[in-house]
C-alpha cells in the first residue's frame, strides 16, 4: 500500500508531539512493508517559497515544501495556501498514493489538501491533534486562556483580534487593539479578521470535513467536543496514539541518586503551563523544609519568539536559576535519553489536552508524573498518577514536595500503555483497508 502522511513537520526539524507521532506511525507502517512518504512544510532556510525538496530520512521519502512565515501573511494564510496546494497536487499526480493520512493541514499547509487528496482517488484520514478544525487558536481558549464554549463567526473574529498580555507592552498593545477594532468596523481592510473572514474559514473547513473519509480522535475528550458539531459521528473513531515503547523501556538512568530531578518537556506556550512550574518552584524554594534538599526542574524546549518569547520574559524570575535548568529542545527521537535523566515529569497544561506525547513517553519510561486534571490526560494515565487543578501552583508545589520527600523513582516495570505501538499500527491498517474496500471503519477506542 502507498501511504502519504501530511504533517506539521518531521524529525529532526519538527520537535514536538505531532511530529513525533507522525514519525512513529510512518516508520511502523514502513516496517510492515508499505511504501510510506511524508509531506510537510519547511519554515526555515533559504529555499525559494513553494519549492519542494525531497530527501530520504529514516527509510522514508520526505517532501518538504518551503513556506516560511512573513509579516505580510494575512488571516486567510493561516488555513489556505494556493502555493502549497500546487505543490501537493503535483506530488499526488506523481506519487499516486492509496491513502493520505493527515496529522496537520493548517498553519503552513492548506485546508484544501484533503479535497485534493480525495480528487486524486486516495482515501483520506485526519488525526485530530487539537481543536483547530473548529477553533483558530486550536485549544478553545481565548487570548487570556479562558475556556470558550463554542464557535460563532462574530465571537471568533473578536477573539482572534484580541491581544493578550503577551502580545507586546501594554501601551502598544492598547493602541493596536483600538486600531484593530476600528478596522474591523469598516470591514477589516484585509488586515484584521472579521465575522466574514471566519465564515470563509468555516466554509473551507466544512469542505475539508466532506472530503475526509475518516477522522481519528486520540482521546474521547477531543471526540466528545467535536462529534456532531464539527465532525459527523459516523466519520469519527477514537484511537489513542501508539508509540514504540522499547527505546524508553531500555534507556538506563543516567544521573546520580542524590538529586531529585523533575522535567518539563514541551512548547513554551502559555496554555502548556510552564509559568505554573515557575510559581511552584518559587514557593518550594522558599519553604525551609526543602531548602536543603537536592532537587531541580529540567526544562526542555525553546521559546519561538513573539508572544511566546514575551511569555517567558514575563513569567521567568532569575532567582529561580539554581533550581530550574534550561536545556533547550532536543531531536524528538532523543526523548528516551532526555527522560533517562529525570525522576519525574510535570505536565501542567491549561487546556483539555489530547493524550500528550510527553505523558505517553513518561509512561513508557515508567516515570512518575504530576499532571493537570484535564480530560485529555485523565483518560490515558495509569492509577497512582498525581493530579493537580490546572493553574494551581500551590498544589503543584505540594505534589513536588511529596515526591522529593518520598524519593519517588522510575518504575522499571512500566504500566501498560493505552495501546501498544503494534496494535496501533494494526488499527491504522485496518482502517485503511476497510476504507479502500468501501466498508465502514473499525470500531476501535483508546486502550482496545
Amino acid at each position: 500500500m502507498k501511504i502519504l502522511f501530511v504533517a506539521n513537520g518531521f524529525p529532526p526539524n519538527g520537535q514536538w508531539g505531532t511530529e513525533f507521532y507522525t514519525h512513529q506511525a510512518a516508520v511502523g507502517l514502513a516496517a510492515r512493508g508499505h511504501h510510506v512518504s511524508v509531506f510537510c512544510p519547511r519554515r526555515e532556510g533559504e529555499a525559494e517559497r513553494f519549492s519542494v525538496t525531497s530527501t530520504t530520512r529514516y527509510g522514508l521519502t520526505l517532501h518538504e515544501v518551503s513556506n516560511p512565515p512573513t509579516r505580510t501573511k494575512r488571516f486567510r494564510d493561516s488555513y489556505l495556501s494556493e502555493g502549497v496546494e500546487r505543490c501537493f497536487d503535483a506530488l499526488l499526480r506523481s506519487h499516486k498514493p492509496d491513502v493520505v493520512h493527515f496529522t496537520h493541514f493548517l498553519w503552513g499547509l492548506s485546508a484544501r489538501l484533503p479535497s485534493l487528496a480525495r480528487d486524486s482517488g486516495a482515501k483520506v484520514l485526519v488525526t485530530l491533534t487539537d481543536f483547530g478544525i473548529s477553533c483558530h487558536r486550536g485549544q478553545f481558549l481565548d487570548a487570556f486562556l479562558k475556556p470558550c464554549e463554542g464557535s460563532e463567526p462574530a465571537k471568533c473574529a473578536r477573539c482572534v483580534r484580541t491581544l493578550g498580555q503577551y502580545d507586546g507592552p501594554q501601551p502598544l498593545r492598547s493602541a493596536k487593539q483600538l486600531l484593530a477594532t476600528a478596522m474591523a468596523g469598516v470591514g477589516g481592510l484585509g488586515l484584521v479578521p472579521t465575522a466574514a473572514d471566519l465564515k470563509e474559514r468555516n466554509r473551507a473547513l466544512k469542505e475539508t470535513v466532506q472530503a475526509t473519509d475518516l477522522f481519528i480522535a486520540p482521546t474521547e475528550a477531543i471526540a466528545t467536543r467535536l462529534r456532531g458539531s464539527a465532525v459527523p459521528a459516523e466519520k469519527l473513531e477514537v484511537l489513542c496514539y501508539g508509540i514504540d515503547e522499547r527505546p524508553f523501556n531500555d534507556a538506563p538512568s543516567t544521573h546520580g541518586e542524590d538529586l531529585f530531578r523533575f522535567g518539563f518537556l514541551g512548547q513554551f506556550q502559555p496554555h502548556k503551563g510552564l509559568d505554573v512550574i515557575f510559581r511552584a518552584v518559587d514557593r518550594l524554594a522558599e519553604d525551609s523544609t526543602y531548602r536543603d534538599h537536592k532537587w531541580s526542574v529540567r526544562v526542555h524546549g525553546t521559546p519561538v519568539g513573539g508572544r511566546h518569547g514575551r511569555f517567558i520574559a514575563r513569567t521567568w524570575d532569575p532567582r529561580l536559576a539554581p533550581r530550574i535548568e534550561f536545556h533547550g529542545s532536543f531531536e524528538p527521537l532523543q526523548a528516551p535519553w532526555a527522560m533517562a535523566e529525570l525522576d519525574a515529569v510535570i505536565v501542567p497544561s491549561c487546556w483539555t489536552e489530547n493524550a500528550p506525547l510527553t505523558v505517553l513517553q513518561a509512561m513508557a519510561m515508567g516515570l512518575p508524573m504530576i499532571v493537570s486534571d484535564v480530560p485529555g490526560i485523565r483518560e490515558v494515565v495509569p492509577q497512582g498518577t498525581t493530579f493537580i487543578t490546572p493553574g494551581d501552583a500551590a498544589a503543584l508545589s505540594v505534589a513536588m514536595g511529596t515526591m522529593i520527600r518520598n524519593g519517588a523513582r522510575r518504575d522499571l516495570v512500566p504500566e501498560a500503555m493505552p495501546i501498544s505501538h503494534g496494535d496501533h499500527i494494526d488499527a491504522l491498517l485496518g482502517h485503511y483497508r476497510h476504507l479502500r474496500e468501501g466498508r465502514p471503519g473499525l470500531r476501535l477506542v483508546s486502550g482496545s
